[in-house]
């Protein structure tokens, strides 16, 4: 279940930020949008990091569940690849937290935001009431 769960959440996470709420941060010309600005490339960075991370956990934990064990070696690698997605996880969910969402909620107007929760909503194949 957790190597379903990271498959699809995390890919939406990062087309999340990176479709949805970087491009409409790098529009406007706000001072405060600029200093994130210069964040939001190294999250861009995570994402990648993370995604080979994915990948390469995702390969081990499928190979465990069918054979039923892991060698020294790769037992020793997914432990590797785990802890540092940890510790990407907790720096990157902390940069969202305090820098990247409450600049957005200052800076995208009402309208723009619903279009964000409308494009999350997509990806996941939810409906998002109108707000017309």
């Amino acid at each position: 279940a957790a190597l379903t769960y990271f498959s699809v959440a995390a890919p939406h996470h990062t087309a999340d930020e990176e479709s949805s709420v970087f491009p409409r941060l790098r529009a406007t010309d706000d001072v405060a949008a600029a200093r994130v600005l210069e964040t939001l490339d190294r999250l861009e960075r995570d994402h990648e990091e993370a995604d080979q991370l994915h990948r390469q956990v995702d390969g081990l934990g499928r190979r465990w569940l069918s054979d039923g064990r892991l060698g020294e070696d790769d037992v020793a690698a997914l432990r590797t690849h785990l802890q540092r997605l940890d510790a990407i996880y907790r720096e990157h969910i902390g940069i969202d937290d305090r820098e990247l969402f409450p600049v957005a909620a200052r800076l995208l107007s009402s309208s723009e935001l619903h279009d964000v929760g409308r494009e999350m909503a997509e990806r996941r194949s939810l409906r998002v009431p109108s707000t017309t």
